[in-house]
């Protein structure tokens, strides 16, 4: 790639990016590849890089316990072994066995994984290390990195007879101890001691010749002298042969393990190779948790398109303070081409241009991007920056001159491949005559259909976006209220400086603000003013239309709400008329048994006129109490008197209202967002929701505030932007308090992307016995970047 000037990463921040990525690798090998990481125009190269940091992130949620993530520098004792006689330390083996476990667990991992992880898989298909190496190191060497008494018979037996002649030793010099503080020829407090590797014990010097033996040392004073006494000579002796047979057995166990290394030699060099590679890609999943940030979608093409770019160096210094950093969100296409942003100083003009420089470099580079999964990204072959006061006193050149020495390689260089950043375009020379020469390099550059981003104050250059094909303007939007910027890029109009209206604020003398106005001219503040008629109009109809959103939502609320209690009034009416209709069969047929009853009676007992009348007075009774039980019977109105607040039911439904109003025998009632007027004989007072209730219950036993936690509990959780772990523990307490306060159905929103957010939710809710069901979203909602769990 051409990229210019020479101290670009440095500008652009990007050499603050690769300290924060040597700091997440474990070898310096590692780091050897963070040193040459650079960017490049190579699409296939990029989608490479980036496939292996996907596969790595998707690795580390499903299959982290599967492999070692320890990447140690073996290289030294590689070299130190590959002299044929030669052998390693013990240390040395510890710590070349970590790195062989390492690199087996990996290259066995990948032949069970290789169509799971295939961009990693292939880093490892040239190596094939002795699966007995390491095993046969671990035998030989522990966790301290000494010699196992295991790692031989020889070694074992050697080291038994040690400890055995070292007992023997102590026995017997503890005996002479003894005597010698009996006979005062040492101290009371007097101990055994270490000369030359042999036991000794310390006596009064005028007492030496007292007890036979050989003297090692003496004290600086001379007043004690260290003695190997006589009887433990020949014991010491023969410990010290054991020393050497047990120095002779380990170097003997050394050098047939080494020669063990050798044979497997070619294989563990194309290891280490394995392992920079293995421990720079984990770096590189490590920033991205630590940047919030992706693997982008991207196309061969030069032009892309972000939503919701950080700043990943602003991200981090106000990460501390949990400060809010304002994204960005920018479409560089074949329209739009240049975006020439304008606006106050200090709005975020440099920043939004120094963003788009640093992410791009990034995703070049193929390092992650703090991004929304939305986003897509291009290539360029040509990337120029122009920032800052890049005066060169060796050169002898002035801040204009090096503006206009970068402005040459610019015009020199440019191409439609090419991405330049300009930061204050034209300044630092008069602005009439600046201003004139950056309208021209601009149209120059737009002609040979470059891509960039320019921030500017002057004029001309904004009108130039307003009326030039592949130009577009952008403004920093500004607070004209509290004159104070909001750090928000609007792309497709251009900004004011807002200088009069600082100049207002801090105190400035309103007639020299005046006379100012006069000196620049009518037109430039009339210009100016209406940029600031345009914002404030612009406010004013988006806070009207989100309050228009807010009121539509509501009354599709009330819509929906009155549609249900419709179908439920409609549902329960039906079935009161049918149980109407039962009763009323039952009755009539009842009616018609006692009729022909009676007559048959009157057939069979051919009954007197005096019988006759008994039965027929007996059947108009019962018509008369017929007619009674078919009549309906009207509740009884309500026995407490009602008051606003009350909680009702319409009798014999199940849903529960709030009185609003109390007015004779008529009574408002809202259920949910339907209010209606209901007679007073058709409701009955509640005293709440018996599933409520009876969870209210349970939910109070465990002392817990349910109310509280109602009127707080969002049903909505939104993981986007958040690491794997991070959102694992969301869901786990979202769902949790979900249950626990008895919700029906809640929203789980992780976004499209690659979907590994939503393969976490779904992992997690497959079994869970709390949850009925999960969906997708309705495809006009979300679709399945949202998941709709249903709880039991």
């Amino acid at each position: 790639m051409n990229l210019f000037p020479n101290d670009i990463e440095e500008n652009l921040g990007f050499d603050e990016i690769r300290d924060l990525l040597i700091g997440f690798c474990q070898s310096e090998r590692g780091e050897g590849l963070v040193a040459k990481c650079s960017p490049t125009d190579n699409a296939k190269h990029v989608a490479r890089w980036h496939l292996q940091t996907s596969e790595m992130l998707k690795l580390l949620i499903d299959d982290r316990s599967s492999v070692q993530f320890q990447f140690p520098d073996i290289d030294e004792y590689l070299t130190k072994v590959k002299v044929p006689g030669s052998w390693l330390d013990p240390l040395d083996f510890h710590e070349l066995k970590t790195g062989i476990n390492t690199l087996t667990s990996w290259t066995e991992f990948f032949l069970v994984k290789q169509d799971t992880y295939p961009e990693l898989s292939s880093l490892s298909s040239k190596i094939h290390v002795h699966t007995e190496l390491a095993p046969s190191i671990n035998k030989a060497i522990d966790e301290k990195g000494e010699v196992r008494d295991s790692a031989s018979t020889e070694l074992l037996e050697i080291r038994t007879r040690i400890s055995k002649s070292e007992r023997a030793v102590r026995s017997a010099i503890m005996k002479v101890l003894k005597k010698a503080k009996a006979d005062q020829f040492t101290d009371e407090d007097s101990s055994l001691t270490v000369r030359d590797g042999r036991l000794v014990i310390p006596l009064k010097a005028e007492f030496k010749k007292r007890i036979p033996g050989f003297v090692h040392d003496e004290s600086a004073t001379g007043q004690t002298v260290f003695i190997e006494p006589g009887e433990v000579l020949d014991l010491n002796n023969e410990v010290r042969e054991l020393k050497y047979a047990e120095k002779r057995e380990i170097i003997q166990i050394l050098v047939t393990l080494s020669d063990l290394v050798r044979e497997n030699l070619d294989d563990l060099k194309k290891g280490t190779g394995l392992l920079e590679k293995l421990d720079f890609i984990h770096a590189k999943t490590r920033l991205s948790e630590h940047l919030k940030a992706i693997v982008p979608a991207f196309e061969n093409k030069t032009e892309f398109s972000w939503i919701n770019a950080v700043h990943p160096l602003l991200y981090l210094s106000h990460k501390d303070s949990s400060k809010k950093v304002v994204p960005l969100s920018i479409t560089l296409g074949y329209d739009h081409r240049i975006l020439i942003i304008s606006g106050p100083n200090a709005g975020g003009k440099s920043v939004a241009l120094k963003t788009v420089g640093l992410i791009q470099y990034m995703f070049q580079s193929g390092l992650p991007v703090p991004v929304s999964e939305e986003s897509k990204f291009g290539f360029f072959r040509n990337f120029f920056l122009d920032i800052g006061d890049a005066q060169s006193i060796e050169d002898d050149l002035s801040t204009y001159s090096s503006h206009l020495t970068a402005m040459k390689h610019f015009l020199k260089f440019s191409d439609k491949k090419t991405l330049f950043l300009i930061d204050e375009f034209g300044k630092g020379t008069e602005p009439q005559f600046g201003g004139a020469i950056a309208e021209s390099v601009l149209n120059e550059i737009n002609r040979r259909r470059s891509f960039g981003v320019v921030t500017t104050h002057y004029q001309n250059l904004k009108n130039l976006g307003e009326k030039t094909q592949g130009m577009v303007n952008g403004a920093m939007k500004y607070d004209l209220e509290k004159l104070e910027p909001l750090f928000e890029l609007e792309i497709g109009k251009p900004g004011s400086s807002f200088a009069f209206e600082i100049a207002g604020k801090i105190g400035l003398p309103s007639d020299i603000i005046n006379s100012a106005k006069t000196r620049i001219g009518s037109s430039h503040v009339d210009y100016d003013q209406l940029l600031n008629q345009l914002e404030k109009e612009k406010t004013k109809f988006e806070k009207l239309t989100k309050k228009l959103d807010g009121d539509k939502k509501d009354l599709i609320k009330v819509r929906a709400d009155y549609e249900d209690l419709k179908k439920m009034l409609e549902v329960e009416r039906k079935q009161l008329l049918k149980e109407a209709k039962q009763e009323a069969s039952r009755i009539v047929e009842m009616a018609n048994k006692d009729v022909e009853r009676v007559i048959r009676e009157i057939q069979e007992s051919k009954a007197s006129k005096e019988k006759t009348k008994k039965l027929r007075n007996e059947l108009a009774d019962k018509k008369e109490k017929l007619s009674e039980g078919l009549k309906v019977e009207k509740p009884q109105a309500l026995s407490l008197k009602l008051q606003v607040g009350d909680q009702v039911r319409m009798i014999g439904q199940d849903t529960v209202g709030i009185v609003q109003k109390v007015k004779g025998k008529q009574v408002k009632v809202s259920f949910g967002a339907l209010k209606s007027f209901v007679a007073i004989d058709k409701i009955e007072k509640v005293t709440g929701n018996k599933k409520q209730q009876q969870h209210q219950r349970k939910v109070k036993k465990l002392g817990i505030d349910i109310s509280g936690k109602m009127a707080t509990f969002s049903h909505e959780l939104s993981l986007r932007g958040m690491r794997a772990d991070e959102a694992l523990g969301k869901v786990e307490s979202f769902i949790d308090e979900a249950l626990l306060l008895g919700v029906d159905e809640v929203k789980i929103i992780h976004g499209k992307g690659h979907g590994v957010l939503r393969e976490i939710v779904r992992n997690y809710t497959k079994d869970h016995p709390g949850i009925e069901s999960v969906s997708d979203e309705h495809a006009d909602r979300g679709g399945d970047g949202i998941s709709i769990v249903k709880l039991k």
